[in-house]
């Protein structure tokens, strides 16, 4: 039975106390899959919160693959959570299985076309996988996606720097299998010699979107930017000064933080990163809110081109 309880006087806004409490029963099994949630209207009557508050806090469990949101089913909790078999990131896998899913059957696919077209491809990508590092979950998650888009026939594999040290630590031997290492310009890994070669790449703003209408916007305009941690905001500012964006009055926050209402408020606009976008989903629907649109550096991306290639 799902048991809530949110704190009035708290400095945490309503929507992340609900977001953390459903997210942590649904992770540590006390929401079992297949359990069905209350609806909206039912969850917001119980709670005396705004329905728009409980609904972008399912949509949130729904875009991180926590919950499946079905006309006529309800909201149930999905079932890969609970599948012991995915040891890592099951709730991104089977988001991303998903999305493949819908894609080919927008496209007028049928499964069984897809299977048979699968089974013929994956000894042509059954390769040596380029490692793609990064500080947090979101981050890998979605650079990744990144990475994977500009170099389509390359298998991608991701994880945290974190977990990635301790791997190294255990049995180094691992990193025979990988083509090449992806890691952010600001990290410096000790590794044997022969570990595969190390490629840095960063991700800056989009020159055709963002860089334009940010140079638009008039001297000491107020701009926040939205990330999911403060590194990532540092990131951001830096990347904009070396793009020529020095005019402007920018600020950082990171999503979760219980003032970014507040920011956002006092700003003439906001941009919301892509790691930023996973924490707080419902914040880009809000008027002057942004995407903050990023592409894979230039050099970078070209320099493990030509590694993958040859």
């Amino acid at each position: 039975m799902l048991r809530l309880t949110l704190k009035k006087e708290s400095n945490i806004s309503y929507h992340e106390q609900l977001y953390q409490q459903i997210s942590s029963s649904i992770r540590n099994g006390e929401l079992p899959s297949q359990e069905h949630l209350p609806t909206v209207r039912e969850l917001a009557a119980q709670l005396k919160v705004n329905y728009n508050t409980v609904r972008s806090v399912y949509l949130r469990l729904q875009q991180e693959g926590l919950v499946d949101c079905r006309q006529g089913r309800g909201t149930i909790v999905s079932n890969s959570v609970g599948d012991g078999l995915l040891t890592r990131n099951p709730i991104h896998l089977a988001l991303l299985a998903k999305e493949t899913i819908h894609k080919v059957k927008a496209l007028g696919y049928t499964m069984d076309e897809f299977s048979r077209v699968l089974s013929c491809v994956l000894p042509e990508i059954n390769q040596f996988p380029v490692l793609f590092l990064r500080f947090t979950e979101l981050e890998v998650t979605e650079y990744m996606r990144l990475v994977q888009y500009h170099l389509p026939s390359v298998m991608v594999e991701g994880r945290t720097i974190e977990d990635f040290s301790q791997q190294v630590e255990c049995d180094a031997n691992f990193l025979q299998q990988y083509k090449a290492i992806v890691i952010p310009p600001c990290v410096n890994l000790k590794l044997p010699k022969d570990a595969p070669p190390i490629v840095s790449l960063d991700f800056i703003p989009d020159p055709t979107t963002v860089i334009p209408v940010m140079e638009a916007y008039p001297r000491n305009t107020k701009v926040g930017l939205i990330c999911a941690t403060i590194r990532g905001g540092a990131g951001m500012i830096n990347d904009l000064y070396n793009a020529g964006i020095t005019h402007l009055d920018i600020r950082t926050i990171e999503a979760n933080h219980a003032e970014v209402f507040d920011l956002i408020t006092t700003c003439d606009v906001a941009y919301i990163s892509k790691p930023g976008y996973m924490v707080k989903p419902h914040l880009l629907t809000l008027p002057k809110v942004k995407e903050f649109q990023e592409i894979p550096d230039h050099h970078g991306i070209n320099e493990l081109r030509k590694l993958v290639t040859h």
